[in-house]
């Protein structure tokens, strides 16, 4: 049995962009995971039903190959499915195509079913998980974790905002794309393309909580790495791996 399908279109809009003319990698994540949503819909595993049973979706991992990022007005076909699913996890496939069918972006991202009470991971309910399709599979992912941050070479700190909170009552994943990559130089930004990211969520960030966001900058191998943290704990941290953009 093959997992099903799911795809939508979407046109870029110029807010959805930044300074560079293409689309923030928050957005487009924002994008994707919308798109599953819209899915989880179309098979009757709505937010409303999960919200009966007291559950909600949350990530813990994303692992993304950006071949390009879309460009303001440019039309996208956003496709994904649930590939695979063993007691805890779900392992869900995105994937990005312009027009002519070729792939701009490949997302790898890992899902758990939280108890919203109990704030705790639960095992996935047949019910919840048997409309997708999904192949079942004994074997737990072990994806690589981003490198730590050793040596911070820029820290900015932030403020969580009350629109910065989602449904599951935590800061919603894609405002920490915004928080690590605001971190790094603008010159950095304006001159360099990002090829590949690793990110992964340790611990919910709440409303009211003052965040740093820390990154490491290796000029010479393009890679930066970060960290948010709220006090002493560690919340989230990421990899990316960058290319000079051509004159």
């Amino acid at each position: 049995m093959s997992a099903k399908t799911f795809s939508e279109d979407h046109r870029v809009v110029y807010y959805e962009t930044n300074v560079t003319g293409v689309i923030g990698i928050g957005r487009l994540v924002d994008l994707m995971i919308l798109v599953s949503g819209d899915q989880s819909d179309s098979l009757g595993v709505t937010d409303q039903k999960l919200s009966e049973l007291g559950l909600g979706w949350v990530v813990t991992q994303h692992v993304m190959d950006i071949t390009r990022l879309p460009h303001a007005n440019e039309v996208v076909t956003i496709s994904t499915k649930a590939q695979e699913y063993n007691r805890f996890f779900c392992y869900r496939d995105f994937w990005v195509t312009d027009q002519e069918g070729q792939q701009l972006v490949k997302m790898h991202s890992v899902f758990v079913l939280m108890d919203r009470t109990k704030r705790k991971i639960v095992r996935l309910p047949q019910e919840i998980i048997a409309p997708y399709e999904s192949e079942y599979t004994k074997k737990i992912e072990r994806l690589a974790a981003p490198q730590p941050v050793n040596d911070a070479t820029a820290s900015k700190k932030y403020r969580v905002r009350f629109m910065d909170i989602d449904g599951n009552h935590h800061v919603n994943n894609v405002h920490y794309f915004d928080w690590m990559l605001d971190a790094l130089p603008a010159d950095f930004l304006l001159n360099h393309r990002l090829t590949k990211m690793n990110i992964q969520y340790r611990q919910e960030v709440y409303y009211g909580a003052t965040v740093s966001s820390q990154v490491e900058l290796d000029q010479d191998e393009l890679i930066t790495k970060h960290v948010i943290t709220t006090e002493d704990e560690k919340n989230c941290n990421a990899e990316c791996h960058w290319e000079k953009i051509s004159d």
